[in-house]
């Protein structure tokens, strides 16, 4: 056969090969009857494309689809998203151990961690030795740890009277110092940071804008992720915070799983390592080795510093607008009802619970942030399931996003509007089961209850201590790029703090 045959016969089969791709994927695929773009069924591509380019965000294009196409749109080759609540209480229930899907949740190098497994089973164990540390118990017993920080953080701010602060950098500092105090007994002091710009929070931002990259190119994450640390700032310098934390974190692990006894010379016995290296804490009697330690450690400082943080501002955000005077008004004067005297010791986490308006402010807070802003997929088991009266084949990746709970008029009336009103009263109760901050079912986030306590302790200290005023250089709107959690797109909230002394 000569060489022009030989290309004649590849472009043939080629050709094949696309008329058969072609028509599987709209005839003979399981998910042919649902709707959705063409391209999106075709390739995973298309998901990359609005997940990668900075001028898209997959998260909001996703209320674009919905709108066109229904309450189940086909947004991959073998991938659905669904709208509705019901939807989303059946994919997440706490009866379902449906498994997390791979290209998303082995993105971020914490594969073997509560946060990466993919199997119930696998996470269940550690989830289990480490709710130990994120009980509600737990963190009440630890709440003067967080209220300390938050003082701190207060000090900071009244250091810092003379400018405005960028309330979303101040936040995350008092949250990652929380995180990695607890955790690891070793405070990265992020709150006396010059302007908050702690260097491992810049890491973390240059961090999250690479996860969707990772995601869709996964030879490209092996080929970072494995780099040397000083060849990693080398070529990153803004991730030297972060890659110096990661190298300290590892000599911590090294030492403390070669001579356990170093455990004793920690300044606190309740970090995440005294329960993970307990061999009796697991069925085969044995403990996770260090690599698996360190994305565990990984995983806990990711979730624990930006979230809570993000949400704060948020709140804070909606608090101070023009047209909020009314809610910062009442806000303040339940604080000063509960608190009259700053001179007095602070009230605490499960005493500010209590109040009813604060607790619609923190409650709303979480409602109206972004958070974990990408759909969160699970694999529908091998004998099918029942998704939102939809019969969805076995295998399929089926996902779902709280904004579009948080965000339904039909559950949370005029749903833009930040109303903490509409957690007091009678019908709050009945609200609750929609809020999905946090997730829910049997992978729901760990350390909610930890979260919780920030918000309370942060919401409190900033609100009964200072005047606060928005500054002028704050944006209009709070623009945002779905990167897995958000990552602001123009400037944060800033604000003046001007202390108070009565």
């Amino acid at each position: 056969m000569d060489a022009s045959a030989s290309v004649q016969a590849l472009a043939v089969a080629l050709l094949s090969y696309a008329l058969y791709h072609l028509v599987h994927t709209f005839h003979w695929h399981p998910l042919a009857p649902f709707p959705g773009p063409r391209l999106a069924a075709l390739t995973r591509f298309y998901r990359a494309y609005f997940d990668i380019s900075w001028k898209h965000s997959f998260a909001h294009h996703l209320i674009e689809l919905h709108n066109k196409y229904g309450d189940v749109v086909r947004i991959g080759p073998n991938e659905l998203h669904f709208r509705t609540p019901a939807a989303y209480l059946e994919i997440f229930s706490p009866a379902n151990r449906w498994d997390k899907e791979a290209r998303l949740y082995h993105s971020f190098g914490e594969d073997r961690s509560s946060f990466g497994y993919l199997t119930y089973a696998e996470a269940k164990e550690r989830k289990d030795i480490l709710s130990r540390r994120f009980s509600r118990k737990a963190v009440q017993e630890a709440q003067g740890v967080v209220q300390g920080i938050v003082i701190e953080l207060c000090r900071t701010l009244a250091d810092n009277a003379a400018a405005p602060v960028d309330l979303y950098y101040a936040f995350r500092c008092m949250s990652v110092d929380v995180i990695t105090y607890l955790c690891f007994a070793k405070s990265v002091d992020a709150v006396h940071a010059p302007n908050y710009e702690s260097p491992l929070l810049v890491a973390m931002d240059a961090s999250m804008t690479v996860f969707p990259v990772f995601k869709h190119f996964h030879f490209i994450k092996e080929m970072i992720m494995n780099c040397p640390p000083r060849l990693s700032k080398m070529l990153s310098p803004a991730t030297a915070g972060l890659v110096d934390l990661q190298t300290l974190l590892k000599a911590q692990i090294a030492s403390l799983t070669s001579d356990p006894s170093q455990l004793e010379k920690l300044p606190h016995s309740t970090t995440i390592y005294h329960e993970l290296l307990r061999p009796e804490a697991y069925r085969t009697n044995t403990q996770p080795c260090p690599g698996s330690l360190y994305e565990e450690a990984q995983a806990l400082m990711f979730g624990g510093a930006d979230t809570t943080g993000m949400t704060l501002m948020h709140g804070c955000f909606y608090i101070l607008q023009e047209t909020s005077k009314d809610i910062y008004g009442k806000l303040k004067a339940e604080l000063r009802n509960a608190w009259p005297d700053l001179d007095a010791a602070a009230p605490k986490w499960e005493d500010l619970e209590r109040l009813p308006y604060l607790t619609g402010v923190v409650k709303e807070s979480l409602r109206m942030a972004p958070g974990v802003a990408s759909p969160l997929p699970r694999v529908v088991p091998s004998s099918g399931a029942v998704v939102g009266g939809v019969r969805v084949p076995g295998g399929t990746i089926v996902a779902h996003s709280s904004h579009f709970i948080h965000m339904d008029p039909a559950i949370f009336e005029a749903p833009h509007a930040f109303r903490p009103e509409r957690w007091i009263g009678e019908n709050a109760k009945a609200l609750d089961r929609y809020l999905l901050a946090f997730s829910r079912g049997p992978r729901s986030c760990l350390g909610l209850q930890l979260a919780w306590a920030e918000l309370y302790l942060t919401y409190a200290h900033i609100f009964r201590k200072f005047d606060v005023e928005i500054d002028e250089s704050s944006p209009k709107e709070l623009k945002w790029k779905d990167t897995f959690l958000a990552s602001y797109l123009g400037p944060h909230l800033k604000a003046w703090m001007r202390p108070v002394t009565r």
